[in-house]
């Protein structure tokens, strides 16, 4: 084995050998979906193509050089890619993106037992129905409020 692992290139055909490792490994990637095996695939064709070219290295040289490739890829990739989005609303979810955004008051809030006031507002366009909770004071016309939630339809609102 070890005289196998340090004998002379084998030629053209471990370029094919990684070639199919590297494309073995992107459809493995496409199946999970998770980016991890997206690097060693990554790795694997550019291994492949050094093979190509021609460069006097030997199947333990090739083994080196793909564990290299892959780990220096995936560490950088944690550094340079942007992460997912784990707070926030999904994208499929436009009613959870207007959370945190500023509304404008065009039909006052008013409530003569101070519990809930109940009015509409106007956000990119659109007219919504709004609820405040209680607050100090009512809510008048041409206001800033900001939404803290979706409910039923309706957004929840505060006083900016």
């Amino acid at each position: 084995m070890v005289e196998f692992l340090l004998a002379q290139p084998q030629g053209p055909q471990l370029f094919w050998v990684w070639l199919s490792i590297g494309g073995a490994l992107l459809a493995l990637e496409m199946v999970v979906g998770t980016q991890w095996l997206l690097w060693p695939a990554a790795a694997a064709g550019i291994v492949s193509v050094i093979t190509l070219t021609g460069a006097p290295a030997n199947l333990l040289v090739q083994i080196v050089v793909f564990c290299v490739l892959t780990l220096a890829m995936t560490l950088l990739s944690r550094r340079f890619l942007k992460p997912p989005l784990v707070e926030g609303a999904d994208i499929n979810d436009p009613q959870g993106r207007l959370i945190g955004q500023e509304a404008t008051v065009i039909e006052a809030f008013d409530d003569p037992e101070g519990q809930q006031s109940r009015g509409r507002v106007i956000l990119d366009g659109v007219e919504w129905p709004a609820r405040s909770e209680r607050g100090d004071a009512p809510i008048g016309i041409a206001e800033k409020v900001r939404i803290l939630a979706v409910a039923e339809g309706k957004l929840i609102v505060a006083r900016v």
